[in-house]
């Protein structure tokens, strides 16, 4: 199955972006701050910030995607926080965080390595959301013995709209959608856009624009540096180096909605086929930010394969 370059107006996460500013989260948002649950310590490494969340069982990081702060994953945290030792990261740039001198991605992968070996955790399950995904696969490819497993939501190692095209034709459509950004918008306009962004991705609207709300304390400067950096690559000769069990989770109404779930498991198997040991979960009724449609589903995948990761270290 091939994706035209049409695909990359229709598909692509971060066409929707518009140039902005740093916003502020509104009163919406409060609903979504009470529910998140208090850490029990956080954790500065590098250009990192880690909530801690539970003491037991199989680590577990969770990494998130553009513009993404620790409250994309409070259902995941709640979920999995009494059994195991959650670790919830936030990125350069993005949730208040300072932006940091590119390559920002290079520093992310190196910090992640600093968090795991530093402080101990043997063999963490990576969950990444997107960008976080392949944060995710660069770890592990490149640091395959500090890893016991990999779920990635959504992501993948080359931007499915672009996987037919060259890596210049990737890069000047990265150069297209980051020009999209210029700091004479004022940060409302920022948020504006960023609420159509999570709006065309997620199912229920006003989820979308509370995470909206927040996604706005990120710099749009930041954005631009990772979409630069993660757009023109292509991880998959790459994914071999992969050692651990390794699940795709993939929505059905996101990059290609309307496809039969025949024709996406397809499509997908082939741009994941050399990896070893990898195995795809489609999701039913959920957009791009699968874990925020159907929360329950996505949880009880993750808690399913962190649990095979449990017997198979025991």
């Amino acid at each position: 199955m091939q994706l035209n370059r049409r695909a990359l107006a229709l598909g692509a996460p971060m066409a929707l972006f518009a140039p902005g500013g740093k916003g502020k989260a509104d009163p919406l948002s409060d609903a979504m701050v009470q529910s998140h649950p208090k850490p029990d310590s956080i954790l500065e490494v590098g250009i990192l910030k880690a909530e801690k969340h539970g003491d037991a069982g199989v680590p577990i990081l969770f990494i998130p995607g553009l513009a993404g702060g620790p409250w994309i994953w409070t259902d995941m945290i709640r979920r999995l926080a009494p059994t195991h030792a959650v670790y919830v990261l936030t990125l350069s740039g993005f949730d208040g965080r300072a932006t940091t001198t590119p390559p920002i991605i290079d520093k992310a992968v190196a910090d992640i390595a600093r968090l795991i070996s530093g402080n101990g955790l043997k063999k963490p399950l990576l969950v990444g959301h997107s960008l976080g995904g392949f944060i995710g696969l660069r770890l592990a490819i490149e640091h395959s013995a500090l890893v016991g497993g990999l779920v990635t939501v959504e992501g993948f190692p080359v931007f499915p709209p672009l996987v037919e095209m060259s890596a210049e034709a990737r890069r000047t459509a990265a150069e297209g959608l980051a020009k999209q950004f210029s700091p004479s918008m004022e940060g409302e306009a920022f948020r504006a856009s960023l609420e159509m962004f999570f709006a065309a991705r997620m199912n229920d609207p006003v989820q979308a624009r509370e995470i909206a709300a927040h996604a706005a304390r990120s710099d749009p400067a930041a954005i631009v540096q990772y979409i630069m950096e993660m757009l023109p690559a292509d991880l998959r000769p790459e994914l071999g180096k992969i050692s651990v069990p390794f699940l795709s989770i993939v929505a059905l109404n996101s990059y290609l909605n309307g496809r039969s779930e025949a024709e996406t498991r397809a499509f997908y198997a082939g741009l994941l086929s050399n990896a070893p040991h990898v195995s795809i979960l489609l999701i039913r009724n959920a957009r791009h930010f699968a874990m925020i449609d159907q929360p329950e589903v996505v949880g009880a995948a993750i808690e399913g394969f962190v649990d095979g990761l449990q017997l198979s270290n025991s």
